[in-house]
């Protein structure tokens, strides 16, 4: 089998057909292509899914966490806790409202940030917490949310990785303050871009007036030459979806049920192959949680950090080889120039991301991946780990 040719060996991929053409198409040859009816419709089929009030559909994920830090106030002076094992989008938010990243650490199986590390991170600077569900892994929300409320703190989950991960029964959605979700290329479902925020009332009416530039659209519709006007509020951005993604959107909110169960399925796989192969640990999951599945991230095991990271290298080196490729989500934030320059450490360390990173081996998962090729891959893994030093 030619992974590799059949695009199988991608860690994350999207997965389009014929239906998300056709809506792209209906919306290209309608007379609205930026926001209008399909945002609309997109917004409500969403809250629909998350079994939320509402929701406000936005150009990307990080614009939903920028909007969700501005509309609570979060600005220059302020702290916000968060999690070095994250992509840098979750940081940067943080430091553009003028605000000072601080990483506290995660716990060393959930990969996850532990409410013990945040909550001595804490300071009376500090306005937020904002945790990930990474690869789809739901966080401690009960402990998060217990120290949030012990210090006064507003929970803004970066759920980027978690648009169907749920919670004793419960959509993550409805577990923190604020909630933002992506629907970027290689996502669970895609809009090709684009992303969407949960909040209460307040802070969504404020999030919507700043995604359009802080503009009141007085006649409510879509941006068109024949627009009756609208009232500046404040300075605002240009983060609003356009019907073209949001049509894309619409199409794969519908197929998620199916691609969740194509991830599963492959996820079945790794597990049945992988499951008692020595010195290595599968995703963890909780008995309380249904997992997301937008990454399998395996945790090598071993007490030499550069040994273990020299196995890992070894077992790229020939799944790559195989034509399969691999990951590893993330290397820790705070190891960067930048945030070193701008963001704070909590007091107790980040002993357990750094020790995290150079065990991580993300596998192909993805709507595409089938159980034969998810099979092909797991031995490939076997044989790998089988020739390391």
């Amino acid at each position: 089998m030619d992974l590799e040719d059949a695009g199988r060996s991608w860690v994350v991929d999207h997965v389009l057909g014929p239906a998300e053409i056709d809506a792209a198409v209906r919306v290209l040859t309608s007379r609205t292509i930026t926001t209008g009816p399909e945002v609309r419709l997109f917004e409500r089929e969403l809250a629909d899914r998350f079994g939320v009030p509402d929701v406000l559909a936005l150009g990307s994920c990080t614009a939903a966490m920028h909007l969700a830090l501005i509309a609570s106030d979060i600005g220059p002076g302020d702290e916000v806790v968060t999690t070095p094992l994250t992509f840098p989008a979750t940081a940067n938010v943080i430091l553009a409202v003028g605000a000072t990243p601080v990483f506290a650490d995660i716990d060393p199986i959930t990969l996850n940030m532990d409410p013990e590390s945040v909550a001595a991170a804490v300071t009376p600077r500090t306005r937020a917490v904002m945790p990930v569900h990474l690869g789809g892994a739901a966080c401690d929300l009960i402990g998060l949310k217990s120290v949030a409320d012990r210090f006064g703190l507003t929970v803004v989950a970066d759920c980027a990785h978690a648009v169907d991960c749920h919670v004793d029964g419960l959509h993550v959605a409805r577990a923190a303050d604020i909630s933002c979700f992506s629907f970027y290329a290689t996502k669970n479902i895609t809009s090709v871009e684009g992303g969407a925020l949960v909040a209460g009332p307040d802070v969504l009416a404020r999030a919507r007036l700043l995604a359009r530039h802080g503009l009141d659209f007085t006649w409510g519709g879509a941006m068109t030459a024949t627009a009756a006007g609208y009232t500046p509020r404040e300075v605002g951005y240009k983060y609003n979806l356009s019907d073209l993604h949001a049509a894309i959107g619409r199409v794969q909110l519908g197929r998620m049920d199916s691609l969740q169960a194509t991830r599963r399925a492959a996820v079945a796989v790794y597990d049945d192959l992988l499951r008692d192969l020595p010195g290595v640990a599968l995703p963890a999951r909780t008995s309380t949680a249904d997992h997301g599945w937008y990454l399998y991230q395996l945790r090598l095991a071993g007490t030499d950090g550069a040994a273990v990271a020299s196995r890992r290298e070894h077992v790229r080196r020939e799944l790559a080889a195989a034509g399969i490729a691999t990951g590893a989500y993330y290397r820790p934030l705070h190891q960067y120039e930048l945030y070193q320059r701008t963001a704070r450490i909590g007091p107790g360390g980040l002993a357990a991301a750094e020790d995290a990173y150079p065990r991580l081996l993300a596998l192909p998962l993805h709507g595409r991946l089938t159980t034969v090729e998810a099979a092909v891959i797991g031995e490939a893994v076997i044989a790998a780990l089988g020739t390391a030093p």
